[in-house]
């Protein structure tokens, strides 16, 4: 589950689901390529610090806690120990550096064998592929109140009274359901369908935003859920209507709703990351209904 004040925490995350939702022989063969047990020390940017040790090694399982003695109860000893910050670890996530270049710079600490440190990103790449092939995990109760049944047709429109976020879902339509080179550009560079349920004054609701190459005008924004529509969500995004609203108004930013709570995400949790960069896309004043 997410830690507060480590975005990073969502790397582990990931990494944790797909190891319990692997059959026990698919667990095997994933343990059996990298051969290794990662134990991790991250520094938040406010100095504090949380582990995690990752057995790839033996059984695959992912334990964690807030000192070094905690993380490691119950696993194998660890072959190589990172200590790394928080910010440097989702940008070696994202692709965006590499552990080498990060240990060159000092930026990232190594003990034990170097050259597992190098597998790193190829390991993250990995399992990031693995957690969109796989269902996402049990949704806590308190998220999912109040949603439809997969059973059910939709029957809503885009804009649901009472529901602000709609119109920011509407927004989105306009602005790349009649620019096809506009659309075809957003859709290349974020590469999902997301599923976002919004908690508002009638219980949550749901809509589809597909966000997937090839996507029409017709299939981008979609009211129900991603089953109901025959869609396979990368995320689904739970938080409220007015946090919803603020997200796209910039008033509140992906990471402190995640970090403080109030966005909760199943499924690829690092997806959840570039759907800001989609509402910093269209945003502007968000008119109330």
């Amino acid at each position: 589950m997410p830690i507060a004040d480590f975005t990073s925490s969502a790397i582990i995350d990931q990494l944790t689901h797909v190891l319990s939702a692997l059959s026990a022989e698919d667990r095997k063969k994933e343990v059996n390529k990298t051969k290794a047990v990662y134990a991790f020390e991250v520094t938040n940017a406010g100095g504090k610090k949380h582990y995690f040790v990752v057995d790839l090694k033996q059984v695959g399982k992912v334990t964690d806690g807030a000192t070094e003695a905690e993380a490691a109860q119950g696993q194998p000893k660890p072959d190589i120990s990172i200590a790394i910050s928080d910010e440097t670890f989702i940008k070696i996530s994202e692709g965006k550096t590499t552990a080498a270049g990060e240990f060159m710079s000092g930026k990232v600490k190594i003990k034990g064998n170097m050259m597992l440190g190098m597998k790193l990103e190829p390991i993250l790449k990995r399992f990031k592929s693995l957690a969109e092939t796989l269902p996402p995990p049990s949704p806590a109760a308190a998220a999912t109140t109040d949603i439809a049944s997969a059973s059910e047709a939709p029957t809503q429109e885009i804009v649901v009274k009472g529901y602000n976020g709609s119109l920011v879902l509407a927004q989105i339509l306009k602005a790349f359901g009649s620019d096809d080179a506009k659309r075809e550009a957003i859709l290349k560079k974020t590469n999902a369908i997301f599923q976002i349920d919004l908690n508002g004054p009638e219980g949550a609701k749901s809509w589809v935003l597909n966000l997937k190459p090839g996507a029409t005008a017709s299939d981008l924004v979609l009211p129900g859920t991603a089953a109901q529509n025959k869609k396979t969500a990368g995320a689904t995004l739970i938080l409220s209507d007015a946090d919803f609203v603020d997200l796209a108004s910039g008033k509140l930013t992906g990471q402190s709703a995640f970090m403080g709570g109030k966005l909760k995400s199943k499924g690829n949790i690092m997806l959840a990351l570039k759907l800001e960069s989609v509402l910093k896309a269209v945003k502007g004043p968000v008119a109330k209904l």
